[in-house]
């Protein structure tokens, strides 16, 4: 087995009485803390408990925390406003539109054509006939029943063009469609004023109907976007970076993590996870498809951490993903466990950070590649040289690219070779389970603490263009240069 040893000994901090409880009366960290989710929660909801429960030690000993909201919401000032009075009076809620873009928001014109007809102050009053075939009305389910949406059709009974307004009868969002496909084209948003603020252009396809691009009319002048997720990762990355204290910014629905894990990390913010639900409907080796980016961050190594409210839901990750450092259990009604996963967190960065500073002292290539009575020989070389550390492992493995499991590890002998047999039983085995596509390969540097990165094996010049298929009929060569397997 191939081996390096770190300079200092690393022992996990949880498995030390005498830190341990030291860690269970330690104040909670002095950073601020930003939980991040797609619409503003929902009383009474098992996600909105868990908050709840989290935030309020915070709030207690006077720490920043924030409720960062990302989907729009033609209510989101009422619904913030009913949620603020459940929550601590220290804990703030706040959304990208109401929040981030209003503020900043001049106007491209005023919206002028009602489908009631001109509208003095709110929708409620207007006078709708009954017998207005081209005009369908939708009500909130409240007291009241205010309009929620004013529906146009054409004399086919196609839909043309819809408008949302809110609880007060205030026109916030007008959708325009295609009337043959019903596919959307045009969306308008709209201030207080009933001025448009953002126009958002989609291709107007039946089947798939992208974005094409977004126009935020800013006082300023006008600001484009191709993405939507652009728009909300400008507004964390603004968070993020407003001032140089430590930052803990965490997911709290799948939807959202493709908005925060793809920016830039400064160092001082953490990037983490909580997971509230299953993984799966029936295979744990068969995520959601929403959970596609955790499980990739997760692989790659890119979260601070992963907290999990319920024992179940980590015991099947980690049927995917192995166990983990930073996978912390942290039940609702033990905020004590809350406080120490925090604090081993800020030091198991220290300690990833410390094993990545191994890592990138050097760097591994495939350099040839061979098969010998039905077992594959891979010929690495490392490049540079690395100095002797204490307790890390370097070994070879293969990860499924779509939910990260490991398909083959394999130990890397003094002459810096990996030879397995070519489809050896066990391999096929994690293939099927997972129904694996695509293998990608790494060199690991890990610790008996389970602290971990990778570093992607890049394959040595044009090695796999002169080489066979025939040698395992898998290995190829990826547009960036590195090697991976494609399952036939």
């Amino acid at each position: 087995m191939f081996q390096n040893w770190m300079k200092k000994k690393v022992e996990h901090t949880l498995d030390q009485p005498e830190q341990h409880e030291t860690m269970i009366s330690a104040e909670m960290p002095d950073m601020d803390y930003y939980f991040i989710m797609g619409d503003v929660p929902k009383q009474d909801e098992s996600l909105t408990n868990s908050l709840k429960a989290r935030v309020k030690p915070l709030a207690e000993k006077h720490k920043r925390a924030t409720i960062l909201t990302l989907n729009y919401d033609a209510n989101v000032k009422e619904r913030i406003h009913s949620m603020e009075e459940t929550f601590h009076p220290q804990i703030d809620i706040m959304n990208v539109f109401e929040h981030y873009i209003l503020p900043e928001s001049g106007s491209k014109r005023r919206y002028s054509e009602f489908i009631a007809g001109e509208i003095s102050y709110s929708i409620n009053e207007a006078v709708i006939p009954a017998d207005e075939v081209t005009i369908q009305v939708t009500r909130y389910e409240l007291p009241s029943f205010p309009i929620c949406y004013i529906d146009q059709y054409n004399e086919e009974q196609q839909l043309v063009k819809r408008e949302e307004y809110n609880w007060d009868g205030a026109l916030r969002r007008v959708q325009s469609f295609v009337p043959h496909t019903g596919a959307l084209y045009l969306e308008e948003l709209i201030k207080d004023d009933g001025s448009i603020f953002m126009e958002i252009i989609y291709s107007g396809d039946a089947k798939k109907n992208p974005v094409r691009h977004i126009n935020w009319y800013k006082k300023t002048g006008i600001q484009t976007f191709t993405k939507k997720t652009d728009i909300k990762q400008q507004w964390l990355s603004s968070v993020q970076s407003q001032n140089d204290r430590l930052k803990l910014m965490i997911t709290e629905d799948r939807d959202q993590d493709r908005h925060l894990f793809k920016i830039d990390q400064p160092e001082t913010t953490y990037y983490a996870a909580f997971v509230h639900d299953a993984h799966y409907e029936e295979d744990p080796h068969q995520h959601y498809s929403q959970y596609g980016e955790l499980f990739k961050q997760i692989r790659k190594q890119q979260v601070d951490a992963v907290f999990f409210g319920d024992t179940k839901h980590k015991e099947d990750v980690e049927k995917i993903l192995g166990e983990q450092a930073y996978f912390y259990l942290v039940p609702s009604d033990e905020m004590s466990v809350w406080n120490r996963a925090l604090h081993h967190m800020l030091e198991n960065r220290e300690r990833k950070d410390e094993l990545r500073r191994v890592m990138d002292r050097t760097k591994w290539v495939l350099r040839d590649l061979s098969s010998e009575h039905h077992v594959l020989h891979l010929q690495l070389e490392m490049k540079d040289e690395m100095s002797r550390a204490d307790h890390v492992q370097i070994d070879f493995a293969g990860y499924d690219r779509a939910n990260g499991a490991e398909i083959i590890s394999q130990t890397i002998d003094e002459n810096h070779q990996v030879s397995f047999p070519i489809g050896h039983f066990q391999t096929k085995k994690n293939i099927d389970l997972n129904q694996t596509k695509y293998v990608d390969f790494y060199i690991r540097f890990k610790t008996e603490e389970l602290q971990e990165v990778l570093q992607r094996l890049e394959v040595e010049g044009e090695l796999l263009t002169n080489k066979p298929s025939s040698i395992d009929g898998w290995s190829y060569q990826t547009k960036q240069g590195n090697y991976s397997w494609k399952v036939k």
